[in-house]
């Protein structure tokens, strides 16, 4: 069981695009389970090993009770399967539903289905999907195998986070209180980090300022609120609100 349950594409995506909304619901005595659907193999920058060591590192900052990876083939979230020659996207709706169904969390994160890189969009687009077919008595996959015999559940929420694109939010959260936590655990992914002392190819994270682009981006969005720090977020429908005097600071 879990409160907070939270996909990202590559073991950096969640502390990069909400990893201070994770600290703070953790923070707050939430149960968050961060789940990577690749071990980003793929990346220009680091082994599975280390992304693996890192991310495990990272969810211990954030607080997470736990961290899985469904170790879909990165890069292919939008393709098949080269291995079993079926279609990634059917193979990750089965196995979120399954993740949905066990954990049976109120809210549900994930990359909001726009974005240059597919596997952000995949990701997305399926667990929005997978998040309405976990309510759903009688589904079952096509794809993969036989789903284990787990009642049907639907969260509550599902928030977007935007990672390479910005577009307009429907909400922001106030993240100033576990900013510098966030930045921790964007830290511990080092391979990925401007690091001089290796030889690989650079990248836009690899970039000298892109903690700093980071925290600017968050910067904006809380200027937007009056605070200092914020991550956006968008929702399927305007948010219920039971209670407007919760929306004043």
């Amino acid at each position: 069981m879990a409160d907070v349950l939270a996909f990202g594409a590559h073991p950096d995506d969640l502390e990069i695009g909400c990893g201070g909304t994770l600290a703070l619901l953790a923070a707050q005595g939430r149960e968050v389970v961060l789940v990577d659907f690749t071990r980003g193999e793929m990346g220009t920058r680091g082994s599975v090993a280390e992304r693996r060591a890192e991310a495990d590192a990272a969810a211990r900052v954030l607080g997470a009770k736990a961290r899985l990876n469904l170790e879909l083939p990165d890069g292919f979230l939008p393709f098949r399967d080269p291995a079993s020659g079926l279609a990634v996207r059917e193979l990750a709706v089965a196995r979120v539903v399954e993740l949905i169904r066990e954990h049976r969390p109120r809210l549900v994160l994930a990359n909001y289905p726009s974005d240059a890189h597919p596997d952000h969009v995949i990701v997305g687009e399926t667990v929005k999907q997978a998040r309405y077919l976990a309510g759903l008595k009688k589904w079952q996959p096509v794809a993969g195998g036989a789903a284990r015999a787990t009642e049907r559940h639907r969260p509550d929420l599902l928030l977007q986070y935007f990672e390479h694109e910005q577009h307009a939010p429907t909400c922001v959260v106030d993240v100033s209180s576990v900013f510098e936590k966030k930045l921790a655990a964007i830290r511990c992914h080092q391979s990925q980090l401007h690091d001089p002392a290796r030889a690989e190819p650079q990248t836009a994270l690899s970039r000298p300022d892109f903690l700093e682009r980071r925290a600017a981006r968050d910067r904006f969005f809380g200027a937007q609120v009056g605070v200092d720090y914020a991550e956006p977020f968008f929702t399927q429908g305007p948010p219920k609100i039971a209670d407007p005097m919760s929306l004043l600071p």
